[in-house]
């Protein structure tokens, strides 16, 4: 009896101690631009990436999709050329908007969303 008690009390603790592996989908969402961007962003290996993006209308938009865990950072940066445009810059979490920010007729200034998943 006291180790079949013992083999239990060893079992709880074991699997009290593993740690869960809670992933987030994260979804970077970029729209609104009429005439392309350039869009910087971290990967899902933490790496910066920064691309040219072409689109042929404000319909047209551009996303990049990954599993991240809690407590990770999340970051995504456009920016502009024409005058005439627009860009609206967004961070998904499980679908659901976490930070979004927009800029019209700026081409100076970056639009740039970033933060840290939840807990």
């Amino acid at each position: 009896m006291l180790k079949q008690t013992f083999l239990l009390i060893l079992v709880i603790l074991s699997l009290s101690a593993c740690e869960k592996n809670e992933y987030k989908l994260v979804k970077y969402l970029v729209t609104d631009s009429e005439s392309g961007f350039f869009v910087t962003y971290r990967n899902s290996s933490g790496a910066t990436v920064s691309e040219e993006i072409t689109v042929a209308g404000t319909e047209d938009e551009w996303t990049y999709t990954y599993k991240a865990e809690k407590g990770d950072i999340v970051y995504v940066s456009g920016i502009y050329k024409d005058i005439n445009s627009k860009i609206k810059v967004a961070i998904l979490i499980d679908g659901k908007v976490y930070k979004q920010a927009s800029s019209k007729y700026d081409t100076i200034s970056f639009v740039t969303v970033s933060g840290t998943i939840p807990y």
